[in-house]
């Protein structure tokens, strides 16, 4: 869940750079790889959604999925409030539709060393500070799980417990998992070099494995392309294919499959299988968050430009990160002390103190060390290639 929306440039070549003229239905085939020049601008609306997202999720894992941690005072949230945010858990899904838009956004013009650099850049820091923190809250304070072994934290440090089948440290760490498949996907056509053509022929290849992987039910496709999840990252993508060279009926038609096959899925989540959730509401939920999508992707928000909104953004990861297990550890050790919506409001408003503290210490400071050291390492590999000689 992890992402970090980035500007496109636009270079303009001069006519008489063109050393010949191209024919009609030449310049038609090849004119989907100029983007349009609207897409140089930061969407400053991706960075309010993801938001929103995010505090969706921290409002159904503190007052819905608490686990018992209010030990009944919860019932000063019951009501039309309660209810609602039964469906807060919708904002992973609208994550990863946000991710493959941003993903896709983001390594236009990129190699994979510059691929591989941002998504770590981005990524770690932020991450291992959230587990040490996380870590520590669950040794010292063990009042919602045991204490983890010092081995799962040091793999849990990698980001590869997953492969290794290591639990997390704290169980929002899965979707990380997820993104991760997709970085490792992506990151193919990324090494061909990221194209209109490359991108749609990865969509709809990664569809068509998707629903034989379903079919077929292979744990070994399954564990690979991520079926249940695929549609929601393959839409994202089209909405940024439709964002940067406009609508057509191809897109339109990627879009609605994608759109479909990741509705159907919805019907075998957690909360609307066991039937705590109606699939109605659901829907109608997901749906208007696609057709908002729509609306960025089409330039409707254009006008959303608040530079404040991108430290809003910022804010978005670390607090994905830092707010279950360390949230319900203050509430479990805090409720029927503190009246329930003071202990509430005064719980939301430290984890979003600390994930603004992570932002600003850990993870900018430590992301331009990492960068700058990870460039040196890929130019020196470049350095030790032999040189070609004709």
């Amino acid at each position: 869940m992890s992402i970090e929306a980035e500007a496109v440039s636009t270079a303009v070549v001069p006519a008489a750079a063109v050393p010949r003229q191209v024919a009609p239905e030449t310049r038609a085939a090849t004119a989907p790889e100029a983007p349009k020049p609207e897409t140089g601008s930061r969407l400053h609306i991706l960075d309010l959604l993801r938001f929103c997202a995010a505090l969706s999720i921290v409002a159904y894992h503190f007052i819905p999925s608490s686990a018992g941690a209010w030990g009944g005072d919860d019932a000063a949230f019951d009501g039309p409030l309660k209810d609602a945010l039964q469906y807060a858990w919708l904002g992973v899904e609208a994550f990863f539709v946000i991710s493959g838009f941003v993903i896709c956004m983001s390594s236009w013009g990129r190699g994979p060393s510059q691929f591989f650099i941002s998504r770590v850049t981005r990524l770690m820091p932020a991450y291992m500070f959230a587990v040490l923190a996380t870590a520590a809250v669950l040794t010292l304070v063990p009042v919602l799980r045991e204490r983890p072994a010092m081995s799962d934290v040091l793999i849990n440090m990698t980001m590869l417990n997953r492969f290794l089948n290591v639990p997390g440290v704290d169980s929002v760490y899965w979707t990380l998992f997820v993104e991760l498949k997709f970085y490792l996907l992506f990151s193919i056509v990324v090494a061909f070099g990221v194209t209109y053509r490359r991108v749609v022929l990865f969509c709809m290849l990664w569809t068509v494995v998707a629903l034989f992987s379903m079919y077929t039910g292979s744990p070994f496709l399954n564990a690979l392309f991520e079926p249940f999840y695929a549609a929601f990252f393959i839409a994202g993508i089209t909405l940024y294919l439709i964002h940067r060279f406009g609508p057509d009926l191809l897109l339109w038609c990627m879009l609605g499959v994608s759109v479909a096959i990741a509705m159907s899925n919805l019907a075998q989540r957690d909360p609307v299988k066991r039937g705590i959730n109606s699939y109605a509401v659901t829907l109608t939920l997901m749906l208007i968050f696609v057709a908002i999508m729509v609306a960025v992707s089409l330039g409707w928000f254009r006008w959303v430009r608040w530079r404040g909104l991108v430290t809003v953004g910022a804010l978005t990861y670390p607090l994905y990160l830092l707010h279950h297990n360390i949230g319900l550890t203050a509430i479990t050790k805090l409720h029927g002390r503190v009246p329930p919506w003071l202990l509430l409001t005064a719980v939301v408003a430290g984890v979003l103190l600390l994930s603004y503290l992570t932002y600003r210490l850990v993870e900018r400071p430590l992301a331009k060390r990492l960068r700058r050291g990870l460039r040196d390492g890929f130019a020196k590999i470049r350095a030790a290639e032999p040189v070609r000689v004709r």
